[in-house]
């Protein structure tokens, strides 16, 4: 805001806003400001950052697509301003970000980038229900301790000022895990390569070794493990431009369960094997150019991906994935989403193990969340009507620049789902092979750190209808 009356009045200079009487005058004179909007060049002097304490100068230049010593037109330059900003939070670096333009001078002027920056180190307490969402862990364990992991993360986000990540995951309770992770999305001087390292280990009291009536089977062995997984593996990431990625994964990995499991399912594995070893290769494909990553409201972004899991015919997988959103701001505050998912794993054939889809992850339909649906193909699709209803602000009373004023932003929502699992094996679990639909209305709560808390009222084809709890945190 600092520059808004200088913006406007050269704005006003520049568009040549002079009222004419006659409306064919008025066409000429719009003709005329595109033109001057079109053919008048500035040359961008300098990309200044302020309040950048962590991030590198020049990870903050790289997401401003205005460079340094270039020549642009001003209608390019109008364009550059939001866009550098959307960019910009979407990296996950920052609170806020101001883009303006200061220190005109005839043809050339400097771009004045402005952040708050997060918090980039955090030892979280991590207390969490082992099941796969609250839901399950209220109604079908009573919300049952036992059934808690726990323990603490140290998370570093911006390490070295360079949008770096280091995980390190120690984590007891119903299951025991250790993580060190990462990554590095820039590590060369062009700023478009990136590398990863990944080391995981983890071992568990309980396994999901079925699905039966469309809920998961359990097998519980209270003296001692009954799983335990080894990962080991690396990364490589390709940035092309601002909106586009491509990630290649590689890892090595071995599971175990114990002779209970196996007895309970032969063909957990496939061929009644206890132990599976195999390599794992993953390649993905992003293309997202919306207004804002964990919560999308503008835009559009679809991602593509494979995976070959194992080597030989006991573990044998080939996967497909495709995902696409379309966003629109339909009115000042009303907005339209429509999602779409579709998996598809060959052989069709395929082990326990290689199965799930439905439920599991992100993958869910909206008043199915108890439920889950295994399969070989699939596909999920989503409309949402959003309007938001308020964005209040907290005052703290912090004298921190980023911690002053906690924003928050509401909405209300109404939506519609449906799916379509198929698995050529399944005879126990009425939701394979059918197509599913679910419905409801619910209130969305956003914050910083990316949290989100959604409320959801929620029914399916089943009947059945209850409230429903979605939660999230960036970190």
């Amino acid at each position: 805001m600092r520059y808004l009356n200088k913006y406007v009045l050269t704005l006003g200079i520049l568009l040549c806003l002079c009222k004419c009487t006659c409306a064919q005058e008025k066409e000429e004179e719009s003709r005329e400001d595109d033109k001057i909007l079109q053919t008048s060049f500035l040359t961008i002097r300098n990309v200044i950052s302020l309040g950048n304490k962590i991030t590198k100068d020049y990870i903050v230049a790289r997401e401003v697509p205005l460079k340094k010593g270039q020549k642009y037109t001003i209608s390019d330059i109008l364009k550059g301003i939001p866009q550098s900003k959307q960019n910009l939070m979407n990296t996950g670096l920052f609170l806020d970000v101001t883009v303006d333009f200061t220190n005109w001078n005839n043809d050339s002027l400097d771009i004045l980038v402005d952040v708050k920056e997060r918090w980039y180190y955090f030892p979280v307490p991590y207390f969490k229900p082992i099941d796969r969402n609250f839901n399950v862990w209220i109604k079908e364990y009573n919300a049952n301790l036992a059934r808690v992991n726990y323990g603490i993360k140290l998370i570093g986000y911006n390490v070295s000022g360079r949008n770096d990540k280091l995980n390190i995951w120690l984590i007891s309770g119903y299951s025991r895990q250790v993580v060190l992770n990462y990554t590095a999305p820039y590590f060369d001087k062009s700023l478009k390569n990136g590398l990863s390292v990944d080391l995981q280990y983890a071992a568990n009291k309980e396994v999901n070794y079925a699905t039966e009536d469309n809920k998961q089977s359990f097998y519980k062995d209270p003296n001692g493990f009954v799983t335990s997984r080894l990962r080991i593996g690396a990364g490589y990431s390709y940035r092309t431009g601002y909106i586009r990625r491509h990630n290649v994964k590689f890892s090595y990995n071995i599971i175990k369960i114990n002779d209970s499991v196996l007895q309970r399912n032969p063909e957990y594995f496939g061929n009644g094997q206890k132990t599976a070893r195999f390599p794992e290769l993953i390649y993905q494909y992003q293309s997202i150019k919306v207004n804002y990553i964990p919560y999308p409201l503008k835009g559009f972004q679809w991602e593509a991906s494979f995976m070959k899991r194992g080597l030989d015919k006991t573990l044998n997988l080939w996967e497909f994935n495709a995902k696409a959103g379309k966003y629109w701001e339909l009115f000042p505050k009303y907005y339209l989403a429509l999602q779409a998912n579709a998996n598809l794993k060959l052989p069709l054939d395929q082990p326990y193990f290689n199965q799930q889809l439905l439920g599991y992850g992100e993958i869910f339909l909206r008043g199915l969340e108890n439920y889950v649906v295994d399969g070989v193909a699939g596909g999920v699709s989503k409309i949402t009507f959003r309007r938001e209803i308020g964005s209040p602000k907290l005052h703290t009373g912090l004298k921190s620049r980023s911690y002053a004023v906690i924003p928050f932003r509401f909405f209300a929502k109404a939506y519609a789902d449906a799916g379509y699992v198929y698995n050529r094996t399944s005879n126990i679990n009425s939701l394979n092979n059918r197509l599913l639909y679910s419905g409801g209305a619910g209130l969305d709560i956003l914050s910083i750190y990316d949290a989100t808390i959604s409320l959801e009222y929620s029914f399916n084809q089943l009947g059945q209808k209850g409230l429903f709890l979605q939660a999230g945190l960036g970190l």
